[in-house]
């Protein structure tokens, strides 16, 4: 009896041990969990951050600013968002700025985490070495901007009892993407629309680069649209009013087929929201419709011959930026002057006269908003609104053809970054 006595002895002992062990492993793993979660939630939070920086680096590169313009740009973006409610871990403790430099610029976050930005003309090559900011005839060439934080460092729960730390990295690559077509589906447009010189081209409705267009006419029977009561306006049903929707508050989409004109001149409201673009506000609010960076109106002259020249171009106003000889709008945002425009066939009106009147849209045209709209309703001042086209610019929330083409309206966006494991 006593033998068997010591049999369960030992064997509860041996128990004790096993479930000793098991708990010391269980509890291991519980802790490993905790830090890996951990891991998990401010690697997207470090993500979220470079996507961010990344988007708001490829604005400011499609803006015609400088390489060190748009490196701290990216920075700024990373600063924000570590500041914001429960991103305390992204610390950037390092208070230095990107001065100039090449394709690759990197200044360190904090004791352990470093920023790289890197600049190419090809959303696949990083670094490239033969990255340029303009091409041989002096324009801007597409930038693409990859943002890279690397050794964020993160408290470590259990994992010191291993003698082991936790980082976080994160990469991610911005640029502008393939143009929009007639058959795309445009948001952020408008309400505006010309007719096309050519409505056989459906990348640029028969415009060439620097071309001048009345974006809307001061009477109806001087536009070619050739229907009653119509200023060249566009009809965007239920879509907010005309005035929220020239400030760039179009929160619809068209989905190329036709459009429908609006009738009514409009004076007022076409001044209200058209002039938030140049930081001119008349019921509207800088925070809703922030002004572009670079206010100048240019000049406008017609001669007899309907010939329009200005004194101030596109060109110019890319130019100006690039150089830095210029005086920024506080608050401004890059690009807000560059309107989307529908441009239509008016040889084929499929509707009727006056509100029926409906037209297929041939493409979309990018048009930069020379100067402000008029400021009376004074029958003797002209009432037009002139835009200089553009065969670039920039469309946000559009949808693209499989198709890709190089000019165009066109949107900034993500794109997988090359150097990435995908981890």
């Amino acid at each position: 009896m006593q033998g068997c006595n010591m049999n369960r002895n030992n064997q509860s002992g041996l128990v004790m041990i096993i479930f000793t062990l098991a708990l010391t492993v269980l509890l291991g793993f519980a802790a490993l969990a905790i830090d890996m979660n951990h891991v998990v939630l401010n690697k997207a939070r470090v993500q979220n951050s470079v996507d961010a920086a990344a988007l708001a680096a490829a604005v400011v590169a499609d803006s015609g600013k400088t390489t060190q313009e748009i490196a701290n740009a990216a920075l700024d973006s990373v600063k924000n968002y570590s500041s914001s409610a429960g991103n305390s871990e992204i610390t950037v403790t390092q208070n230095a700025v990107f001065g100039a430099g090449g394709s690759s610029l990197s200044l360190p976050l904090s004791d352990s985490a470093i920023i790289l930005i890197q600049f190419s003309n090809d959303p696949t090559v990083f670094p490239s070495s033969s990255f340029q900011r303009k091409n041989a005839s002096g324009e801007f060439n597409d930038v693409y901007v990859r943002v890279q934080v690397t050794g964020v460092a993160l408290e470590g729960f259990f994992v010191g009892l291993f003698n082991a730390s936790k980082s976080v990295s994160a990469s991610a690559v911005a640029g502008p993407s393939s143009s929009v077509s007639s058959s795309s589906e445009l948001c952020n447009l408008v309400p505006m629309a010309v007719c096309a010189k050519d409505s056989s081209d459906d990348e640029f409705g028969g415009y060439s680069e620097g071309d001048y267009q009345v974006l809307k006419e001061s009477s109806w029977k001087d536009s070619d649209f050739d229907t009653p009561g119509n200023f060249q306006l566009l009809d965007f049903t239920g879509k907010g009013e005309v005035d929220e929707q020239l400030a760039g508050g179009y929160d619809g989409c068209l989905s190329g087929g036709s459009v429908n004109v609006a009738t009514g001149n409009s004076v007022g409201l076409v001044k209200k929201g058209l002039n938030t673009r140049f930081g001119s506000y008349q019921g509207m609010s800088a925070s809703d419709y922030p002004p572009d960076i670079y206010v100048k109106e240019a000049n406008i002259t017609t001669d007899d011959d309907g010939n329009i020249t200005s004194d101030f171009t596109y060109a110019d106003y890319q130019q100006d930026i690039a150089d830095g000889n210029y005086t920024e709008q506080a608050g401004g945002v890059p690009g807000r002057r560059l309107l989307s425009v529908p441009i239509i066939d008016c040889s084929n009106n499929t509707g009727g006269n006056g509100a029926n009147a409906e037209f297929n849209v041939v493409s979309v045209g990018c048009f930069f908003l020379s100067q402000q709209a008029p400021t009376s309703n004074g029958n003797s001042e002209p009432q037009k609104v002139y835009g200089e086209f553009n065969t670039d610019c920039l469309v946000n929330n559009a949808t693209f053809p499989t198709t890709p083409s190089t000019s165009g309206a066109y949107k900034i966006q993500l794109y997988k970054d090359p150097n990435s494991s995908g981890a």
